[in-house]
């Protein structure tokens, strides 16, 4: 389950950032991350992985929205930019993704749809208390 190891990353870069404004914070209310089909994270996993690692956190209860990013290719053989064209082997007993050029059927160079991002976070900030 690597979706657990990715989290505790994204986690622990979250927490890092948010020390800064952790006295100005109350609470987090949403995390949304972006995630690569090609990471083959599952969606379940990763808000399990969050609500798991959050706890007894600034993050603890906050929503985690998960956004995929479509995979996208670049073949220098023929120069295609755009989507990826998958064949499966039917060797395997599940998709095994042969990423290929759908232009030129070469073998062409990911440029989109490996990664793993925080893209965004909402925060409810600290009532200020009136000095009166």
């Amino acid at each position: 389950m690597h979706e657990y190891s990715v989290m505790n990353q994204l986690v622990a870069a979250l927490l890092d950032e948010l020390e800064e404004e952790r006295d100005n914070i109350e609470r987090i209310k949403e995390v949304k991350i972006e995630v690569g089909e090609l990471t083959f994270l599952g969606e379940d996993q990763l808000k399990f992985a969050f609500e798991t690692l959050s706890k007894d956190t600034i993050l603890e209860g906050a929503d985690l929205d998960v956004n995929s990013i479509e995979s996208e290719v670049r073949c220098e053989n023929c120069g295609y930019e755009g989507e990826i064209n998958y064949s499966n082997d039917p060797a395997f007993h599940y998709n095994v993704p042969i990423i290929s050029c759908p232009e030129c059927d070469s073998k062409p160079e990911i440029i989109k749809g490996k990664e793993t991002k925080i893209v965004g976070v909402t925060a409810v900030e600290k009532e200020e208390e009136d000095e009166t």
